[in-house]
């Protein structure tokens, strides 16, 4: 299911930007364009969700970035192809040092990318000091950026890989996690959730997924996911925006809050959004509006130093 989710969020970040929803010019490296215009299971809906979503973590992470002054460490939980490295290099944004952590077999694709294409390697490469960059098949290791492959539900097995990378327990840290902890059990994720508010003094979490999905809809958004092999373990924690609060407060985190996308959607710059709705026609707008009303971001912070 992860797997699946990983891949299906690429094509979908790849076809977003071709048609002018966000600019990214790295996602081309790891992504190829579709053939056929569109695929069929991407509507003009999901598109609008995913540009809510890409700007609402984005506004979060920068909030972050800016309020610790950079002197930060991220850590991408379950990154797939992401490309925030990159972008974050070019505004000049770079926290002190970004992980990524994903399966083994989807690092090795990434890693096999950015060695065989100049416009990922070169700005690594750039953003490097101290001692020769390591790389090998399934990790990637340099001053600024490292790429670990782990499996997210073994909290204690992530530590030891992170910290082999030089994760520093000490600096504020922020996670993130898209899509990710609804497809582990909600034990596994509830240890992970754990392990990060237990291990860094100052650290921020944001989570992006489902919600309100004991309604009808959110049912329907079930089965069709299940008829693809796509099993959501975890989704009993995403009936509600109050459990999803819950879940972050009582795995050790001091506040939390959430959100659904409709009201991000409603807090994107309004030029913004009369642009991309200029896009594409969007002619079921209740269909939409029910889309973003069953994926929410959560944020939670523990801040032993009042950041």
């Amino acid at each position: 299911a992860l797997f699946h989710n990983s891949r299906f969020s690429s094509l979908l970040d790849r076809f977003a930007v071709s048609v002018g929803y966000w600019k990214d010019p790295y996602i081309q490296y790891f992504v190829r364009q579709a053939k056929e215009r569109k695929a069929p299971e991407i509507n003009r809906g999901k598109l609008a969700c995913y540009y809510a979503r890409v700007h609402g973590v984005s506004y979060l992470i920068k909030a972050f970035l800016k309020k610790t002054e950079c002197n930060c460490q991220i850590v991408n939980l379950g990154a797939g192809m992401d490309t925030l490295f990159w972008r974050l290099k070019d505004e000049n944004l770079l926290p002190r040092k970004y992980f990524e952590v994903d399966f083994p077999m989807i690092i090795a694709r990434k890693i096999h990318n950015i060695k065989s294409k100049p416009p990922l390697s070169k700005p690594i490469m750039e953003s490097h000091s101290g001692d020769s960059l390591l790389i090998d098949s399934h990790s990637l290791d340099s001053s600024r950026y490292s790429i670990v492959g782990a499996d997210l539900r073994f909290s204690s097995d992530l530590e030891e890989k992170l910290k082999k990378h030089n994760l520093d327990i000490r600096l504020p840290t922020l996670l993130v996690a898209e899509c990710v902890l609804v497809y582990m059990t909600p034990q596994q994720s509830a240890n992970l959730l754990k392990w990060a508010a237990s291990t860094f003094q100052v650290a921020m979490f944001i989570n992006y997924e489902q919600v309100n999905m004991t309604d009808r809809f959110g049912q329907i958004m079930i089965e069709n996911l299940q008829r693809r092999q796509c099993n959501l373990a975890g989704v009993e924690v995403c009936r509600s925006l109050d459990a999803q609060r819950e879940r972050l407060l009582l795995n050790g985190w001091e506040a939390a809050r959430a959100i659904d996308m409709m009201k991000v959607y409603s807090f994107l710059p309004q030029a913004d959004v009369k642009r991309i709705e200029g896009l594409e026609f969007l002619d079921e707008k209740e269909l939409f509006e029910q889309l973003m009303q069953h994926y929410c971001i959560s944020w939670a912070s523990k801040d032993s130093s009042n950041l």
